[in-house]
Order: structure tokens, then C-alpha cells, then sequence
């Protein structure tokens, strides 16, 4: 039966069971790492072995500022003599390059005929302004599929995890979001003229009338200037220069021609541009095989350690809850690059892009969840400092206060430890103790606050005997522990953050105990009470600040992240069978 499920994968077939005690394909398991990087130079191999010599003839790849290589000869002639880090290297620069000079022509021949609309625009001749702004509106539109096609391209290497493939190197990132907003655009284009009002829009020649064309001409204008620069940022960060002594089949149009028929003549250069580049930089690459495969070699290899169907449903209950939304200040590094909350959430989670989603949803969970902890200590040092006395050392009355703070904070540790032992259950950690997607610190931390909570007694109920008097025994007791896990806690934090960097980008500020304490004291002034008042009020105030934070983490961080029902779903499934 073992020999059995083993073939079954192989063929693409996964029996995966949820049971710990069924482990019948050991050593795939540990095959794993290395079938998703043959997986992955399988395409590439793929890729630049499919590249038209033709398209890169002219082409140097930089490695610094005095040594350049010849594409042709290292890329293609080389290839077979080429490492696999090498080769996937030199693919990505020249697949973003040449998609950068896509980007760069349709530009150009846009820039053709909005300076042909400009002349007729400034010589009065409407008729032959709105015939110009309505046929590059068309042909900006006819540019979706070409669009979609180097979209779904960049797509697909986007979804390859390198981190795990090439670990401790960072390789090139596709230009996926200038590519993207080219494709909005286009796509705002069509949506803006799909649905118009031929009564309003359209004179009795059938053209749009003059104001829709001028608005249309504003917004093809603006567009240009914001793309050229963007595309000439790309050129300037490339790795791959021209070089200038090979000439290219670059596409040239006579500027010489009658006017009308420049228009005419440069739209139906691009009808066949974008053709030709659908042709070669996207069906002759195998995208089309890689995005929908259809032979086993070709499937993403499954990690025997995931319930995959089980993983995928509940990352698509999670992206779908709008507890992302507190999240929104922080940004995941990855690959050397900035990736928010929008950009890992917006796509639906399959089997193509697994590995790099469970990665990223997992890295940016370790980024709020060590901001919390990290927050949680500020204030809880914050309101010890208030409790604070120069004759007594504390004041009981104040870490009363505190203690049943503490203790009401129990239910936010329950839902965060919920919530990873429920991303645990379901394999979807990375448990290597360097990676950024590990939660095993977030974990112990959690587990230290709640066995403290667990094992003493915070609430207040239990500080005062029947006579009302303090019992101060409890109190020096749960003080002592308390600080013991607070110091080792803080070390343990302090630590980890010197890395934070590495793989988080806060574009808040955690709390800072100075601040934290100057703003409980100001709201307690403006009651203008006795000073010994006062001193109560503030450290009421700052127990009530702190149980509010612990109230809206739980909400936000737990319950409106769906990780109840991702609870729920794996309790209620305990094998599944997968057929790709």
C-alpha cells in the first residue's frame, strides 16, 4: 500500500490524510525541497531554451559597471553548461527586459498618433481629432489580451517561491506591477466605453462628439506620461543593456505620410505587434502549458506534510475576512522587496501558488502578531512604571488594578494561540528556525503569558480577604512571577527585533513607553482632581487603554480573521482525496 501511494503522487494522485499517525511516504517527504526546484528548472530550462535567438542578438546582461556579457552567447549558446541559479538569473533579466521594451514600444506608437490628434486638435479640424482619439481608444482597448497574456507571464514567476529554491540569494523580482498597471488601464478603457449612451455619445457620422474625445485625449495624455515613467525606471534598474554595433528589426513607421493615414497605418502596426508578441513572449514560452498544466512534470509538486486541499480552503477563508485590514501599515519583505497586505491577499489560493502564499500569509501573521507582543509589553511596563512608588516600592491598589487588566488579557492569548495551533494543525508553518515565516517564538511567547495566567491567580477578587483587608503575600508572589516572565519576555523580544527589518516593514511606530505614560497622564489632568486623584485616574485610564487593546486584538486577530471557521473546517474532515 505504501509502494501504491508512492506511485500514485508521482503520477499526480495524493492521498493525504490528516491523522499524525499515518506517515506512509517518508521518503517523499523529505524529496520534497528538491522536486519543487526541479519543477521549477524544469519551466525555466523550458523558457530560454524557447527564447528566438533574433530577439536577444543585440543584448549584454551587466554583472557591475566594467564587465558585461553577451546574452546570445552565455544565455543560448552556453545554457547547457549553465547553472540552474545562473540560468533562472539570466531568464528572469532578459523576460523582464523584454517585456520593459513591449512596454516602451506600445508607448511609442501611442506617442505617434496622440501627436497626430494634437496637430488636428490645434488646426481645428474636429473631425479628424475625434476619428484619431476614437481609433487609439480602440486600439488601447484591443491591447486586453496582449496585456493579460505578459500579466499571467509575470504572474506565474511571482508565484515561484525563490526564498525556498535559492535560499540565502536574491534573485531578480518580475516587473508584475508595471505590467499591472497597464493592464488596469486597458481595462478602465473598456470599462469606461462599454456602455454608452449612442444618443448622448454619437453624432449622426456615428463618432463620439468633441467633448468625450477631448477628455479621452486628456486621459491618453496623462497616462503616456506616467507609464514613460515608468518604464524608463525600469530601464534604468535593468541588469541588460543594448548593444548598439548589432542592429535590431526594430519597428520604424514613415513619418512622412499623409496624416490620416499615419493613424491608420500605426493602428495597424499595433494590431500585429500585439500579436506577434502574444506569438512570442507568451504562447512560444509555454505559458499557456505552465498556468494550465496538462502532463505531470508540469504540476507543482505536492509537499506530503499539507493536506493541500485542506491548506488552499483555509487560506481562502482567511484572505476573505477583513481582519487584514488592520494590517495594512505593515509590509512583508521578501526577495528584497516590499509586499503588502493588498498584493498578498488579492489573489485566490490554488495549487499554482501555494507555497509562496502560505510563506507570505505566515510572514506577514509573524509581523503583526511581534508587534502585538511587543505592544502588549510596552503597555503593560508602562502601567507597572505608574505603579511605581519612592517610599513603598508599589502601590498595591495600582497592581490590582493591573493584575485584573492582566488577567482579562487571558481571552486575547486564547485566541492568538488558537489561531496558530490551527495554522499548525493544518502543516502550514515553515519550521526551519531561520525562516521568517517561522511562528515558533510568536508561539512560546504566547505559551509563557498563558501558563503564568493559568498557573497564579490576577483577579482582583482574590487580593482582598473577607475582613477587606490585602492579602500582600498573593500580591509579592504574583509580582515576582509576573516580572520574572515580563524580564524574560522583554530579552526574548529585544532579540528578535534587532531582525524585524529583515522581514517586516512597519510603517508604524510600536508603543513607546515614554509617550504611553505621558498620554495616560494627560488625559487623567484635564479632570482637574486632588493629586491623589489623579494618580488613580491614571493608572485607571491606562488599565482601561490596555483593555482595549486586548479586546480589539482578539476581534481583529482572531475572530475577524475566520480563524473559527478554519477551526471548524479542519475538525470536520479527516482525509481527502485529491485528483490533479
Amino acid at each position: 500500500m505504501e509502494f501504491y501511494s508512492i506511485i500514485l503522487m508521482s503520477i499526480g494522485i495524493s492521498v493525504l490524510k490528516i491523522d499524525e499517525g499515518v506517515n506512509c511516504i517518508c521518503n517523499y517527504v523529505n524529496n520534497y525541497p528538491d522536486n519543487y526546484r526541479n519543477y521549477i528548472k524544469t519551466v525555466i530550462d523550458y523558457i530560454s531554451s524557447h527564447i528566438e535567438l533574433n530577439e536577444i542578438l543585440n543584448l549584454k546582461l551587466k554583472e557591475d559597471s566594467n564587465t558585461t556579457f553577451s546574452v546570445e552567447e552565455v544565455f543560448i549558446s552556453h545554457r547547457k553548461y549553465t547553472k540552474f541559479k545562473t540560468n533562472y538569473f539570466y531568464t528572469i533579466n532578459v523576460l523582464n527586459f523584454k517585456y520593459t521594451e513591449i512596454l516602451k514600444n506600445f508607448l511609442d506608437y501611442i506617442d505617434i498618433i496622440l501627436q497626430k490628434c494634437k496637430q488636428f486638435h490645434e488646426r481645428n479640424l474636429e473631425e479628424n481629432f475625434i476619428c484619431c482619439v476614437t481609433s487609439l481608444v480602440e486600439e488601447v482597448k484591443n491591447s486586453k489580451t496582449m496585456f493579460e497574456n505578459l500579466h499571467n507571464a509575470m504572474t506565474f514567476f511571482s508565484y515561484i517561491d525563490v526564498r525556498f529554491v535559492f535560499q540565502g540569494s536574491i534573485m531578480p523580482n518580475v516587473i508584475i506591477d508595471e505590467i499591472d498597471f497597464f493592464q488596469k488601464y486597458v481595462l478602465q478603457k473598456i470599462s469606461e466605453n462599454s456602455h454608452l449612451d449612442l444618443n448622448r455619445h454619437f453624432d449622426l457620422n456615428c463618432l463620439p462628439n468633441f467633448q468625450d474625445s477631448e477628455m479621452n485625449f486628456k486621459n491618453l495624455n496623462e497616462f503616456h506620461t506616467v507609464a514613460s515613467k515608468i518604464v524608463n525606471n525600469l530601464y534604468q534598474n535593468s541588469n541588460i543593456i543594448i548593444d548598439t554595433s548589432i542592429k535590431s528589426n526594430s519597428t520604424t513607421i514613415d513619418m512622412n505620410e499623409d496624416d490620416s493615414y499615419l493613424v491608420y497605418l500605426t493602428c495597424s502596426k499595433l494590431k500585429s505587434f500585439y500579436n506577434k508578441n502574444i506569438e512570442i513572449w507568451y504562447k512560444n514560452l509555454g505559458f499557456e502549458q505552465f498556468l494550465n498544466p496538462k502532463t505531470p512534470q508540469l504540476l507543482p509538486p505536492i509537499d506530503p506534510n499539507i493536506n493541500i486541499n485542506m491548506g488552499i480552503k483555509a487560506f481562502n477563508i482567511l484572505r476573505q475576512e477583513s481582519g487584514w485590514k488592520t494590517m495594512e501599515h505593515i509590509n512583508i519583505v521578501y526577495n528584497g522587496k516590499l509586499f503588502s497586505v493588498d498584493c498578498i491577499m488579492k489573489d485566490p489560493i490554488n495549487i499554482m501558488n501555494f507555497q509562496i502564499k502560505k510563506e507570505h500569509v505566515i510572514q506577514l501573521l509573524r509581523c503583526r502578531y511581534t508587534e502585538i507582543i511587543k505592544n502588549y509589553h510596552v503597555l503593560l511596563s508602562s502601567i507597572l512604571s505608574l505603579c511605581s512608588t519612592k517610599v513603598n516600592g508599589f502601590s498595591y491598589n495600582c497592581l490590582i488594578k493591573l493584575f485584573d487588566s492582566f488577567n482579562k488579557s487571558k481571552i486575547m492569548f486564547e485566541g492568538l494561540h488558537t489561531a496558530l495551533i490551527t495554522l499548525q494543525k493544518s502543516s502550514l508553518w515553515n519550521y526551519t528556525f531561520l525562516s521568517h515565516s517561522n511562528l515558533q517564538k510568536i508561539l512560546k511567547w504566547i505559551e509563557d503569558f498563558l501558563s503564568l495566567l493559568n498557573n497564579n491567580e490576577f483577579s482582583q477578587d482574590n487580593f482582598v480577604g473577607q475582613n477587606g483587608i490585602l492579602i500582600t503575600e498573593i500580591l509579592d508572589k504574583n509580582l515576582k512571577n509576573f516580572l520574572n516572565v515580563l524580564k524574560q519576555s522583554n530579552m526574548e523580544l529585544r532579540i528578535d527585533l534587532k531582525n524585524m527589518t529583515f522581514r517586516c516593514n512597519m510603517r508604524e511606530p510600536y508603543y513607546k513607553k515614554s509617550i504611553s505614560i505621558k498620554y495616560f497622564k494627560y488625559l487623567a489632568s484635564k479632570m482637574r482632581s486632588a493629586y491623589y486623584e489623579q494618580s488613580i485616574q491614571i493608572y485607571s485610564y491606562a488599565c482601561n487603554y490596555f483593555d482595549e487593546f486586548c479586546k480589539n486584538i482578539y476581534k481583529s486577530c482572531y475572530e475577524n480573521l475566520g480563524f473559527r471557521k478554519v477551526y471548524s473546517l479542519n475538525n470536520s474532515s479527516d482525509k481527502i482525496l485529491i485528483v490533479h
